[in-house]
């Protein structure tokens, strides 16, 4: 999660001259930029000085992924000025980055009991949106632009909870704002490949990827947005592409990448296509293994789901329908229309009732209940 410091709102600091000089200039030398720090709280002339100096050793801290220091640090800035909203902020983006994101919105909210501040609005609208509550995402957005439309964040923020809210046409408008701002914005890009994904734009999603991979469009790429991407790009590829050359596009990414589970996933739905049971269910095995215990999407346990059909695997085939829909309960108006084809129309299109129909269909048609998409 980006998480950005807007210093023209520190206007109470712009009068330190030395510190401009010193820890301010915020290098990406976080040891140094500690020492620096260190040095201009020892010199400090007033509170708002020294809290200054500490919640700039904070943010070094943070960066170099020392959270425990850092918010000893931060809670010591706001100890000499408990009205510093950046360094609420910034105590937020520790929270945030311990995995506590309740905590994490609780000081962002603090630093906006204190000031009507973008980077307390902008970064509890990602807060929101990392619990999945995209109204108030969106609504957090709107303030954070409120105060300053161009930034490019809020933008990017403001994009990924309408895509949330099924508003991903609307969606679009934003990233491209922030791309537009920050040309750069790796994750700008990302998250316009997943709104012209919810879009069914398959194609544009794969030019959009194009684009962002073409040397030169990202100066400094994130390797793991790039995966990301990479990713993306291959599953909506898969959309549109014949399974051989799906298949090559999916070795090119594990190629790249060996443990990327959704071009092992794809590369196992294309096999299964092409009649390869066997195959897929060998290539596939990180995902049913997954020892690593990473996240699990829907579509895999549906790729899984269907291997076990196809191999008469038939209980731990219903198992994975039934962890597929556990995770995204929409994939049950695909199993429902395909349920009704087979002769097993459910109740209704619920979980639940889709979930009867299947187990009736694989009791009677065993390997022949194919209900995939």
């Amino acid at each position: 999660m980006q998480r950005v410091l807007a210093l023209a709102t520190l206007a109470s600091f712009a009068a330190l001259p030395a510190l401009s000089q010193t820890c301010a200039d915020r290098s990406n030398d976080y040891a140094a930029r500690i020492t620096l720090c260190d040095q201009a709280f020892e010199a400090a002339a007033s509170d708002e000085d020294a809290a200054y100096a500490l919640a700039l050793k904070g943010e070094a801290q943070r960066m170099l992924g020392d959270l425990d220091a850092a918010a000893t640090t931060l809670q010591t800035a706001l100890s000499y000025a408990p009205e510093d909203e950046w360094a609420w902020v910034e105590l937020g983006n520790v929270e945030y980055d311990r995995g506590n994101t309740v905590g994490a919105i609780a000081h962002y909210s603090a630093a906006l009991a204190v000031a009507d501040y973008v980077d307390g609005y902008a970064n509890r609208a990602d807060g929101w949106w990392t619990m999945r509550m995209a109204q108030r995402c969106s609504d957090d957005a709107d303030q954070a632009l409120r105060l300053d439309p161009q930034y490019a964040y809020a933008n990017e923020v403001k994009g990924r909870c309408l895509i949330d809210l099924g508003q991903a046409d609307a969606a679009l408008s934003y990233f491209d704002t922030a791309i537009s701002i920050n040309p750069g914005y790796h994750n700008a890009y990302r998250n316009k490949m997943s709104a012209l994904y919810a879009l069914q734009r398959y194609q544009d999603v794969v030019a959009v990827a194009d684009l962002t991979l073409r040397p030169g469009t990202i100066a400094s790429p994130n390797p793991r947005t790039e995966e990301e991407i990479r990713a993306l790009r291959l599953l909506a590829y898969s959309q549109y592409a014949p399974p051989n050359m799906v298949m090559a596009e999916a070795d090119a990414l594990l190629q790249a990448y060996p443990d990327n589970l959704t071009g092992i996933n794809i590369k196992g739905m294309a096999l299964i296509v092409a009649g390869k049971a066997a195959e897929a269910d060998q290539v596939t095995q990180p995902l049913r293994q997954n020892s690593g215990g990473r996240g699990m999407e829907a579509a895999f346990f549906d790729t899984l789901a269907q291997i076990d059909i196809a191999l008469g695997r038939l209980d731990q085939a219903y198992a994975n329908f039934e962890s597929a829909l556990n995770l995204d309960p929409s994939m049950s108006k695909i199993y429902a229309r395909k349920l009704s084809e087979l002769g097993f129309l459910p109740l209704s299109n619920a979980p639940a009732g889709v979930l009867t129909a299947l187990r009736r269909c694989i009791d009677v048609k065993k390997q022949g209940c194919t209900v995939a998409g």
